[in-house]
């Protein structure tokens, strides 16, 4: 065994196993280690052939991310690959599970491929603003030709080895163990005497015109995007046009001029802050039960169709104490079964799971959505080993024990927060959090009372009460929230606030205008709507009117207001709101509401829309330098100090040279324009 790698010998194949906790990345000891293992195994004359697999539920998941913010150690992937394919054996990849990102280019540059039908590859780096490197965008087209490798690359999806595209990747795929298989292929190349190396291979090229057609094609949907997936198709192109050794240094041009960018950090960033999140100090601190039964206390009006709705697709069993919610989730049931999401099999077993009534001693956890409205009955009590939790519904969980938002549509936001009071026991929040995990929500942690109604309440809280001052200022609400979708959100405030509804946004923005001591006046542009019927989009009408064809201006809101010069003199409206943003974090991490400043960036991403590529607010204050927004801070404070003074954690950080990530910002977003 060398380090990293276990290698034996089977009548004459080397067969080099990686095993590396978690997943056998491809970090730098792994890569020295095979490496070192490659050369052993070239200089003994009773080595015929080499077999590379590996050891637990995968192949490999590729690099780490974290080393990509760093020097690339050698030796690097690529170099490894080509030790590979060089290799004056023959060289077998076998796979099996999970075949990633710089995986792939490890398999691509053996000599043969056997995979586990089963087998998931998938080149992800497209959704962390990257592109495949290792020689996968000149090997790739080599095998299966340009549209399918622009497929997989564009796509970024795991596709499993049995799938037909990928047929021509793999010279065998069985249901049984790899490893046999490519022993076996391994020797057959070895008494052969030949074997063709990836590079020398042709098929893909085979058709140039229809090769050209794919370029073409792709090129006409990326038309104006840019970014990585133009990259992507740049070279894929040069796989074609250029001989395989130009087109490797072209490609790592690409890979690495992609790896700095502002984009790629990014995303980096915020994939490994989603995976912090999920550490909780309570998971360390006490067992996680599973809570498969779930009781679901209120009614339809409090918004628990769609969470409901979930629960029972991913498996729960659901008690319902409202008899019109269960008749809404039945319905629900009904449609999806009418539109062909869901097949008569399907909707049996979602409804065999659904109970009503309140039935003591039976929920795993129990659900509390009456919130602030007098509790007409005693909530059901839980098994022994149950939660009981607080469901938010739109007030808010300020004073909760224990609380937890799914962030909504519950389908779609991926996200949910979970609220934790000193003194809850730790098995309730390890549960909790655990639950989440197993339905690929990512959980974040609010402190209480420090979070008051939540973190993500509390950082809309300070971009609608920034862009309400800006409307009192004279800007539309429409240039408000164009600003906001410069800045990175998917929708702008005042269109939230009238999604949400305007009479509820108010209640909660009181609380929290009145702890950072904001005087009434903030008010006016809520209370003028609400004073004409205009209560949001459920009644057609807000800040916005909601027509059959879309959101437009209300009328009266429609005009051009005044110019920004007149209102906010140099600065951008989209740097005011993100001013705002930033001291409402600033305010949370200070008094401990949240438990690190990644979180927050996961909170905005996920359950608000916030641009991937910009890594959320504070990634993105950041790569702007927070000089530049101290200085913002500084001349906004005039307008509202309550919003925009800075906070003492700001003035630090620009003193020290810091950052929320402990990085320099620099100059990323001075170009756009509002």
């Amino acid at each position: 065994m060398t380090g990293q790698i276990q290698s034996e010998r089977r009548d004459g194949v080397a067969v080099l196993r990686m095993d590396r906790p978690v997943a056998n990345a491809l970090a730098p000891e792994l890569r020295a280690d095979l490496s070192t293992a490659l050369r052993e195994a070239a200089e003994d004359d009773a080595v015929r052939a080499v077999v590379i697999c590996g050891a637990g539920p995968g192949f490999s998941s590729g690099v780490d991310l974290t080393e990509y913010d760093g020097p690339l150690v050698s030796p690097w992937v690529s170099a490894l690959c080509r030790d590979i394919e060089e290799f004056p054996k023959p060289v077998v990849a076998a796979l099996h599970g999970s075949v990633l990102g710089a995986a792939v280019g490890l398999a691509l540059a053996a000599h043969a491929r056997v995979a586990q039908a089963n087998t998931r590859m998938a080149l992800p780096e497209i959704s962390l603003g990257m592109i495949p490197g290792a020689g996968v965008t000149q090997r790739a087209p080599r095998l299966v030709g340009a549209q399918i490798a622009l497929e997989l690359m564009l796509a970024g999806k795991p596709v499993v080895a049995s799938d037909p595209r990928l047929r021509l990747f793999f010279d065998q795929i069985t249901a049984d163990d790899p490893q046999v298989a490519a022993i076996t292929l391994a020797r057959k190349l070895a008494d052969k005497g030949s074997w063709v190396r990836t590079r020398d291979r042709e098929r893909g090229l085979s058709d140039p015109v229809g090769y050209q057609r794919s370029l073409t094609l792709v090129g006409e949907r990326l038309a104006g995007q840019g970014g990585a997936g133009a990259d992507i198709l740049r070279a894929v192109e040069a796989a074609q046009l250029l001989p395989f050794e130009q087109g490797l240094e072209f490609e790592q041009v690409l890979f690495e001029d992609r790896l700095q960018s502002p984009e790629a950090r990014a995303q980096r960033h915020i994939f490994a802050a989603e995976r912090r999140a999920a550490i909780m100090p309570e998971l360390a601190q006490a067992t996680a039960h599973p809570l498969g039964r779930i009781a679901l206390v209120g009614g339809d009006a409090d918004g628990l169709a769609d969470l409901g709705v979930l629960f029972l697709d991913v498996g729960k069993e659901v008690q319902v104490t409202d008899d019109d919610l269960a008749q809404r989730l039945k319905r629900a049931f009904d449609e999806a079964l009418d539109k062909g999401r869901l097949d008569a099999a399907g909707r049996e077993a979602r409804l065999a799971r659904l109970t009503q009534g309140a039935k003591d001693g039976w929920a795993d956890l129990v659900l509390d959505a009456r919130n602030d409205r007098a509790a007409d009955r005693p909530l059901p009590i839980p098994r022994a080993s149950g939660v009981v939790a607080r469901l938010e519904t739109g007030a808010g969980l300020a004073d909760a024990d224990l609380g937890v938002r799914v962030y909504r549509p519950a389908h779609s936001l991926r996200v949910a927060e979970i609220a934790v009071a000193a003194g809850t026991p730790p098995a309730a929040v390890a549960s909790l959090a655990r639950m989440c995990a197993d339905m690929g929500r990512v959980a974040v942690r609010a402190a209480q009372p420090a979070a008051g109604a939540g973190l993500g309440h509390g950082m809309t809280a300070a971009l609608y009460l920034a862009a309400l001052d800006l409307r009192r200022g004279g800007l539309t609400p429409l240039r408000v929230d164009q600003a906001a979708q410069r800045m990175g959100l998917r929708a702008g405030p005042f269109l939230m606030m009238d999604n949400e509804g305007l009479a509820q946004v108010e209640h909660r923005l009181r609380r929290v205008a009145g702890d950072i001591g904001l005087n009434d006046g903030w008010a006016g542009p809520l209370e003028e709507r609400l004073a004409k019927g205009a209560k949001g989009r459920s009644v057609g009408r807000g800040f916005y009117d909601y027509p059959p064809e879309g959101p437009r201006p209300a009328k009266g809101l429609a005009e051009t207001g005044r110019t920004i010069a007149e209102v906010l003199g140099e600065i951008a409206p989209r740097h005011a709101l993100h001013a705002a943003l930033i001291n409402a974090a600033a305010r949370l991490l200070t008094a401990q509401a949240v438990q690190r400043a990644s979180d927050i960036d996961v909170l905005m991403v996920r359950g608000y829309g916030y641009e991937r590529a910009r890594g959320g607010p504070l990634m993105q204050a950041d790569q702007r330098g927070l000089m530049a927004i101290l200085k913002d801070m500084k001349a906004l404070a005039a307008r509202s100090a309550p919003i925009w003074a800075p906070e003492p954690m700001i003035l630090d950080f620009v003193k020290n040279g810091q950052g929320f990530f402990g990085r320099a910002g620099a100059a990323y977003d001075v170009a756009r324009k509002d």
